[in-house]
């Protein structure tokens, strides 16, 4: 029995098409690394529709003698579906799976290796700061004062020297500051 060229060629680009859909799974897969930013997500879509462009340019050119064919294009569809919705859809559920693992044990890593070590490192190097800067106000060399008045003490003026006389107790008294 004789296959007619048209229908291999029909095959093979229902392979090419599924090659084009793990290249498209390859993107999603990194979609769930980084988590989906708008911007990185029409890049990847853009270099996608030009690596898709171009192979399948590719292949006219190297099957069909530069001939773009109807059937040729739905081949690539086909496969690229065909893939998408059976294979494709089992590979992006296990690498879910195996990312979740990966975040797990990384997380594992970090809350009882690496964390605890920080911790005391970061807690040491508070009460070495904290007691330098502590030495350093009594020393006079760095002035942390909370209680930082405008004036000094010994130049405050307030009512000490004024001998007016009050004007809103009908008379002539001298304040209390000024009796002495």
């Amino acid at each position: 029995m004789r296959v007619a060229p048209e229908t291999i060629l029909f095959l093979y680009a229902c392979l090419l098409g599924a090659a084009l859909g793990v290249f498209y799974d390859l993107f999603r897969m990194l979609r769930m690394v980084t988590g989906g930013n708008a911007v990185l997500v029409f890049a990847e879509d853009l270099v996608f529709a030009l690596a898709a462009a171009g192979v399948t340019f590719w292949f006219c050119l190297a099957s069909c003698h530069g001939w773009l064919r109807g059937f040729v294009l739905a081949g690539e569809g086909l496969g690229f579906l065909l893939y998408h919705f059976t294979v494709g859809e089992l590979v992006i559920r296990l690498f879910a799976l195996l990312l979740r693992a990966v975040k797990w044990v990384l997380r594992g890593v970090w809350r009882w290796i690496l964390s605890p070590p920080l911790r005391a490192v970061m807690f040491v190097l508070h009460k070495i700061f904290s007691r330098i800067s502590h030495r350093l106000q009594k020393l006079g060399k760095i002035r942390f004062s909370h209680n930082f008045s405008l004036q000094l003490p010994w130049r405050m003026l307030y009512n000490k020297h004024n001998k007016q006389v009050d004007s809103g107790k009908g008379g002539s008294e001298i304040h209390e500051n000024e009796k002495e």
